[in-house]
């Protein structure tokens, strides 16, 4: 280290005053920085030292913080796994003693009395379940899904009631990885175990406003925008489209109507090209004026083919796209543009019912908020598959029944609980209908006195036993015909024959199909007219103690047994959820450990980088002393002002 930049002789006393502070200055500066790094333990004191090691320093601070907050989330996503597995344990052994119960009830020495005393245990076992079904941790509903601030069970109307989703909550355990770390109450209770599946394809059309992000695409996987080429043979020329910019299927034909026009090319009918939706307004339609048009993809791209457009012909018809049902999709653009004539349906719950209006409905969001908001404790929702609505009954214990109001809404909409297609094997909550292989299940005796009988062998579908009964009526010469009823639900006799008798429906050959169609009903007038024995009942834990219950309050053995056999496959599926939540917990445990070991591997490479070397540090100190020091004393001497300065 200089103790003076240059040796002066014979120099003006200014230069050598500035030679000498510019010396002082290095030194100070030198042992400044030297001192800040021993008090810091810093190798750098700014990123100007060396700013490759900086940059290094940098991304390695980053990379460590990112793990410390994966070692955050990782512990609160355990904790959370903790509390769940912990609930999960109270409600299996809840349910135990519900069983338990229920097996020593059935039997023919116990007292009413004994059994309406142990009903008062049932409904304490009801609410400890409805506690834990609104456990929290850390003001998190465990069991809400995604509605982690909304109490996921209340006890509305005497019964549970879901107030929760069937959403996950994920934790971002790792760079490229999510997990989920939660249950919900319809998971570990059944509570949305039932409702109406959306049955119809709503079948939305193609519209200019319609989302590419909103389409399966022609293949089903979506759509990868990129760039196409179009090539005519008459004129000839050809042209790239870059359609990586496109949001909606308007863009689409907006942007290769332009790169037409670029290409000099007319564009629209009677032009050179036009470019538009097809005729089922599902996809596109790309027509020549004359000769061929051919349309590829560039590159590796996919984008012609996701379309449905890829091909050559004096006219390309795109495939399907099938365009998704979203809340903005409008009524008008439904099933394939043609729309809907929406009016009211009817809608029980339970004791609750509702008429509920969707005339003027403009949108799907409008129709499942009318729908929510109706006052009969149902969640309409868009079905998983995009393209149909479903309404979920999360009250454990009512049957929800959806029909019309007058008109075919519900029929319509695929959201009729009881329908032509609905299969006998699931009606009576899955009990089916029973009836008589090869042997009559129906007997109808008309006004004018005519009987006939109807057989439903081999019956599968509401359809099979509305056709079985016109072709027996036919065959018969009897004018009586069946159809589903267009106010409420069930299935509807008409007799049209004009006489002044009754018409009647009686079981025939002992057949039980009368019972389990809801045919039982009283005649109006010509018509009989069945109940909804299709309701939606959600085959929950609450509905399964609320049998138990009822069935120990009016001595039903067949009835607390059967809520036994379903109590037991609840404690099943609780030991398969504790088990699952276990393993998710072991997991996460692992990965703690793998990311505790990258946070000390990051920590050390850090140190490496960015950590002081003290014995060197300290020796440099010292040199800076000792420079400076020495800096001084020379400074002095030089300075002194003799004889020779003046020659």
């Amino acid at each position: 280290m200089a103790v003076t930049s240059i040796s002066l002789t014979r120099v003006s006393h200014n230069l050598q005053t500035i030679s000498m502070l510019e010396a002082l200055r290095s030194n100070s500066l030198n042992l400044y920085l030297d001192q800040n790094r021993l008090a810091t333990g810093n190798r750098l004191n700014a990123p100007s030292e060396d700013p490759v090691a900086a940059f290094r320093a940098m991304q390695t601070s980053e990379l460590l913080e990112g793990q410390d907050q994966l070692l955050k989330n990782i512990s609160h996503a355990d904790s959370i796994l903790s509390a769940t597995d912990s609930a999960i344990g109270e409600v299996n052994s809840q349910l135990t003693d519900a069983h338990n119960i229920a097996l020593s009830m059935i039997n023919g020495t116990t007292s009413s009395e004994e059994r309406q005393s142990e009903a008062q245990l049932v409904l304490g076992i009801i609410n400890q379940l409805v506690s834990v079904g609104n456990r929290k941790y850390q003001d998190i509903q465990l069991f809400g899904g995604q509605r982690t601030q909304t109490t996921p069970f209340t006890q509305d109307y005497g019964v549970a009631v879901y107030r929760g989703d069937t959403g996950s909550l994920t934790a971002h355990v790792d760079v490229n990885q999510d997990s989920a770390i939660n249950l919900t109450g319809a998971e570990l209770f059944g509570a949305l175990s039932s409702g109406v599946t959306g049955w119809a394809d709503l079948n939305p059309a193609l519209g200019d406003d319609t989302r590419l992000a909103d389409v399966s695409g022609a293949a089903g996987r979506g759509i990868q925008l990129g760039m196409v080429r179009l090539a005519l043979s008459s004129p000839a020329v050809s042209f790239a489209v870059d359609l990586s910019q496109a949001d909606t299927a308007g863009d689409v034909i907006d942007m290769i109507k332009g790169a037409a026009e670029q290409a000099g090319l007319t564009v629209g009918p009677g032009g050179d090209l036009d470019v538009s939706f097809n005729a089922a307004r599902n996809g596109y339609q790309i027509d020549a004026a004359s000769g061929t048009v051919t349309i590829d993809d560039l590159g590796q791209g996919t984008t012609a083919r996701d379309l449905g457009i890829a091909g050559s012909g004096a006219s390309i018809t795109g495939g399907d796209l099938n365009a998704k049902v979203t809340g903005m999709t409008r009524v008008s653009s439904l099933f394939g543009g043609a729309g809907a004539a929406l009016g009211t349906i009817h809608i029980e719950n339970g004791h609750l019912a509702a008429d509920v209006d969707l005339s003027g409905a403009q949108t799907v969001q409008e129709i499942l908020n009318r729908i929510n908001t109706a006052g009969v404790e149902v969640q309409a929702q868009i079905n998983e598959a995009a393209n149909g609505i479903d309404v979920l009954n999360p009250v454990s214990g009512f049957a929800m029944k959806i029909g019309e109001a007058g008109g075919n809404t519900a029929e319509v909409l695929g959201i009729r609980s009881m329908h032509a297609g609905t299969l006998l094997s699931e009606m009576n909550q899955g009990k089916g209908v029973q009836t008589s292989p090869g042997h009559n299940d129906l007997n109808i005796q008309a006004k004018d006195g005519t009987q006939f009988q109807v057989s439903l062998s081999g019956s599968r579908t509401i359809q099979d036993v509305l056709d079985r009964i016109n072709a027996a009526a036919a065959a018969a010469g009897v004018a009586v015909t069946a159809d589903l009823t267009d106010v409420g639900n069930g299935i509807r006799i008409t007799d049209n024959t004009g006489g002044a008798g009754e018409l009647v429906i009686s079981r025939a050959d002992l057949s039980y199909a009368i019972d389990g169609l809801g045919l039982e009903g009283r005649t109006t007038g010509n018509q009989i007219v069945g109940t909804d024995v299709n309701g939606k009942v959600p085959d929950s834990v609450f509905t399964a103690l609320r049998d138990l219950y009822d069935g120990l309050m009016s001595d039903d053995e067949a009835k607390i047994g059967d809520a036994a056999a379903r109590l037991e496959g609840f404690m099943t599926t609780a030991s398969r959820l504790r088990g699952q939540v276990g393993a998710r917990s072991q997991a996460m445990s692992t990965r703690q450990q793998l990311t505790e070991d990258a946070v000390t591997s990051t920590k050390a490479l850090l140190s490496q980088i960015k950590d002081l070397d003290y014995t060197e540090a300290i020796t440099k100190f010292q040199q800076a002393q000792m420079a400076l020091q020495a800096n001084l004393l020379t400074g002095s001497r030089l300075m002194q002002i003799s004889l020779l300065d003046y020659l």
